[in-house]
């Protein structure tokens, strides 16, 4: 299993037993929902931060490895000319 995966899980994990516990918290139904509704909007908010914050990480390590192997492709084809002539 994948660490993304794995973290993934935990989160959601987090947000259903905190609803879940809200949910069986005696209390009238419409503060009820007013904490559901405010808890979602703040755990969305936070995953929807972590995961930009790791696709704009993996964007920037694609990047990289890109500029990596454009490098290695013209020292590779600079090794072929030479050896060409």
């Amino acid at each position: 299993m994948s660490s993304t995966k794995f973290i993934l899980g935990a989160l959601v994990g987090a947000v259903v037993g905190v609803q879940i516990g809200i949910l069986v918290a005696p209390d009238k139904g419409e503060n009820t929902r007013k904490k559901i509704s405010k808890k979602s909007g703040e755990y969305l908010d936070d995953v929807t931060g972590k995961l930009n914050h790791f696709f704009d990480n993996l964007t920037k390590k694609v990047s990289d490895v890109s500029n990596e192997v454009d490098k290695l492709a013209k020292k590779a084809k600079a090794e072929v000319d030479r050896v060409a002539k």
